[in-house]
């Protein structure tokens, strides 16, 4: 039985083979593309390579502006510096209110807090803003500054001035460096005053312990018979000088004698 169905295999094989020739006949006679078609590909590629040239070369601007110089970016910036902050403003609507007149080059906001009032409104007293260009920054000194707010009649905003100054030579991180040195000498301004509270509250902790100490042995002496004398203070007093002013001598003149003649 065995060589019975090795030779009906071999049969089925021999059937299969001229099938499959006839099939790819078929399908290469239909995938033999045209001419146009083959125009079309050619122009898409030509296509395809153009926009891969122009990603590429975007690609490196990109990583060009990426991989800038930090301190090239640095010099190129200015710091405006306000005198004053309107009320109710805050870093949204500083960079809102500039961003009008030049967009896209506002940089970093910092304003600084009001210490001396509890008023939510003027909360801000003073602040710095950056721009990415010093001929900006400048403009915006000299255009905007001593010029009204604006805005809405009702608010009363819309009647006060700004005060802008363009500072030469200043840049951002000085700013920081000063804000880094402010905080640092207040740090330490606060440690010792800290530290001074805490000697005198343990002094003064000290003091009452000697006194409860003191009470107890008085208490003990009095309960035994004996005698407790009165704390004093071995502390020598100084004895007053006392000066005598000698009075002037009364000059007899016609003054003089007229009001002596008058108050007898």
């Amino acid at each position: 039985m065995a060589p019975i169905q090795k030779k009906n295999k071999i049969i089925k094989k021999r059937n299969k083979e001229p099938v499959v020739e006839e099939v790819k006949e078929e399908v290469s006679e239909d995938l033999e593309p045209t001419k146009e078609e083959e125009e079309a590909e050619i122009s898409d590629n030509e296509d395809m390579d153009e926009a891969e040239i122009k990603e590429e070369e975007d690609d490196d601007d990109m990583e060009t502006e990426a991989f800038e110089d930090p301190e090239q970016k640095q010099k190129k910036t200015g710091v405006v510096y306000f005198s004053m902050i309107p009320p109710k403003y805050n870093v949204v609507r500083i960079r809102e209110y500039f961003e009008k007149s030049c967009p896209g080059q506002i940089g970093r906001i910092f304003l600084a807090r009001n210490k001396h009032t509890k008023n939510p409104q003027n909360k801000y007293s003073e602040g710095w803003m950056e721009l990415k260009k010093k001929k900006i920054a400048k403009a915006i000194a000299g255009q905007i500054d001593n010029t009204p707010i604006g805005g809405k009649n009702k608010d009363p905003v819309s009647s006060m001035l700004w005060n802008i100054r363009y500072l030469s030579g200043f840049k951002w991180v000085h700013l920081m460096e000063q804000l880094q040195y402010e905080k640092e000498v207040e740090k330490r301004r606060m440690n010792v005053e800290v530290a001074q509270a805490r000697r005198i509250a343990a002094h003064f902790e000290e003091q009452i312990e000697k006194g409860k100490h003191l009470r107890k042995l008085e208490a003990k002496v009095k309960a035994s018979g004996g005698k407790w004398d009165a704390f004093q203070r071995d502390v020598e007093q100084k004895k007053t000088i006392r000066v005598t002013k000698e009075r002037s001598k009364q000059v007899n003149t016609e003054s003089s004698e007229l009001m002596n003649m008058i108050f007898k």
